[in-house]
């Protein structure tokens, strides 16, 4: 009798020991899709507001377009909330193009909200 309960014990050990192996390999999965979907959202989100942005430039050449239809405090919020020190490490590309707009896109957008 002890020595099936010793076996018994050995099996449910082993069953627990796979069990809680495959929970941890389901979390590590299941963080690397939830990364993997932030981060397509991001990029997606940033090629969205280059889109606007470009958009925006063009309306900009055009000396009819009025301006003053411009949300520049909340352009300056949405890029905020883009910009943080995470993805300009994972995206060096985006932090480029985000400098150049801080740059020009600044200096435009206020004279834009000016108009």
């Amino acid at each position: 009798m002890g020595v099936l309960k010793d076996l018994k014990i050995a099996d449910l050990e082993k069953e627990l020991r796979a069990t809680k192996d495959e929970a941890a390999k389901a979390l590590i999965n299941f963080d690397y899709e939830k990364q993997e979907i932030t981060q397509d959202a991001k990029v997606s989100a940033a090629i969205a507001m280059y889109k606007i942005q470009l958009q925006m430039a063009a309306e900009a050449q055009d000396p009819a377009f009025d301006r003053s239809s411009w949300d520049v405090e909340g352009w300056k919020a949405r890029l905020a909330e883009l910009e943080d020190e995470d993805e300009a490490e994972e995206i060096p590309m985006l932090e480029g193009g985000d400098a150049d707009k801080d740059q020009g896109g600044e200096a435009g957008g206020d004279g834009a909200a000016k108009v």
